[in-house]
């Protein structure tokens, strides 16, 4: 058995929708505004470019009217495989002064029978980081919207 690294947080599910299906709802704004956070939180997606160098801002409310906003540049994409971005740069990769955390993630999309074996790998600068990520309930949350990204990539 591989041994964990501390610098990387990774969750993977086996979800009842293809691969296609993943990808309409990655790459179409108005489709990853419905699934991207953990419900009742909303997200509103601005400067969209799905696109290596591109970007996206993104912007998230809770019920309560907390806020969150994460900017992030697409470093690279492979059409229904995968998409890997950073929360340290913006769009043409210039970096932000402030990340969200301070992570790349890098999200793989394979065949699985009928369905699709999705898997986030986020890799972060230092254990603390990692740590912290985890603290805030990454695997809580990425579990609760790849959840809702099958429910919703179902629709489509």
């Amino acid at each position: 058995m591989a041994e964990a690294n501390p610098l990387e947080l990774v969750i993977t599910r086996t979800i009842a929708v293809t691969r296609a299906q993943v990808w309409k709802a990655w790459t179409v704004k108005e489709h990853i505004e419905q699934w991207w956070c953990p419900k009742p939180w909303r997200a509103r997606f601005t400067d969209f470019d799905m696109r290596p160098g591109g970007a996206f801002d993104m912007h998230m409310t809770g019920p309560e009217g907390e806020e969150q906003s994460i900017a992030a540049s697409i470093l690279y994409i492979a059409p229904e495989q995968c998409i890997v971005f950073t929360d340290i740069l913006r769009s043409e990769w210039r970096p932000v002064e402030k990340p969200f955390i301070g992570f790349t993630a890098a999200i793989a999309m394979e065949d699985a029978g009928a369905g699709t074996k999705y898997s986030a790998r986020v890799r972060h600068k230092t254990p603390e980081d990692a740590k912290r990520h985890a603290e805030m309930g990454f695997n809580e949350g990425w579990a609760t919207c790849i959840a809702q990204l099958e429910d919703y990539a179902r629709t489509l």
